[in-house]
């Protein structure tokens, strides 16, 4: 069961990700953006509530919230704009590598690094080593200029999502996940608005646009509440590991749906990047 609930995630992430790709070349990512967090808010307070977890905040729990509230900010900016530029086989095993960033959060907080860690994070290198140097655009007129620009993004939602997961897990010890979730998603979409406002773009995407996006905010809700509820479930490490596999899925939607080409090298490089990665999402 646990495996299935992390295959489940996988897909819906996976999905969310390459409708990212689709809504960034069709509207203003931040409009976008804005609108995904909220719909995935309220999915989120229905989920929540139809689970009876609904929570006072405890006081020691703010600071936390805040800062997790900030990356993810950050992170979904990043995401949103590293799609934006770069083609899904380049962006989507980048930001994958947030699990590399959540194991140094471990071994930072005194857990042992083991050797078959250390390799699994050296295969996620090698892998994107060669998927980095033999990405190209889907029609092959991208610059190397944005290409830098879409690594760069895509580094920086990568170490975003890292220190997200890193600080919601150390908030568990306030109340339910879910709840301390939420609470999140709420602080991101408070700091969204100001970024916005600053930048003169309409918080409200347009309506023809609306269904597509609160779509993936559902996607992004179902995927964050298959994760939770396996973590109480025998082989939780699973669930873990399979949904780490959700830029595999988004690549592969690409692949068929975008038509993004892919060289058999590219490939190679792509299976030895998440087989390191699953393997590091599983422990």
């Amino acid at each position: 069961m646990t495996i299935l609930l992390g295959l489940m995630a996988a897909l819906a992430w996976g999905i969310h990700d390459i409708l990212i790709r689709w809504v960034s070349q069709k509207s203003n990512i931040f409009s976008a953006l804005f609108m995904v967090l909220l719909f995935g808010l309220l999915f989120q307070i229905i989920i929540v509530a139809g689970r009876g977890e609904f929570a006072s905040i405890p006081l020691p729990a703010i600071g936390s919230i805040l800062a997790a509230g900030i990356s993810f900010t950050f992170a979904g900016i990043a995401i949103y704009k590293a799609f934006e530029i770069g083609p899904v086989q380049l962006v989507a095993p980048i930001v994958a590598t947030y699990a590399i960033g959540s194991i140094l959060l471990g071994v930072a907080q005194g857990n042992p690094l083991t050797v078959l860690q250390v390799l699994a994070v050296a295969a996620v290198f090698v892998g994107l080593y060669i998927v980095v140097s033999l990405a190209n655009s889907s029609d092959d007129t991208q610059s190397n200029g944005k290409r830098s620009h879409a690594i760069l993004w895509a580094c920086g939602a990568s170490i975003g999502f890292a220190t997200t997961f890193g600080i919601g897990q150390s908030m568990v010890q306030f109340g339910p996940e879910m709840m301390m979730i939420l609470a999140t998603r709420f602080v991101a979409l408070l700091l969204l608005v100001p970024i916005m406002l600053y930048l003169k773009t309409p918080l409200f995407a347009a309506i023809g646009q609306w269904k597509i996006l609160g779509t993936m905010g559902a996607l992004d809700a179902i995927a964050l509440t298959a994760v939770l509820v396996s973590g109480n479930m025998p082989n939780a490490s699973y669930a873990s590991l399979a949904a780490s596999l959700f830029g595999m899925v988004t690549i592969l939607l690409a692949w068929v749906f975008l038509r993004e080409r892919m060289t058999a090298l590219q490939w190679v490089g792509v299976v030895i990047t998440f087989a390191g990665i699953a393997y590091l999402g599983g422990h």
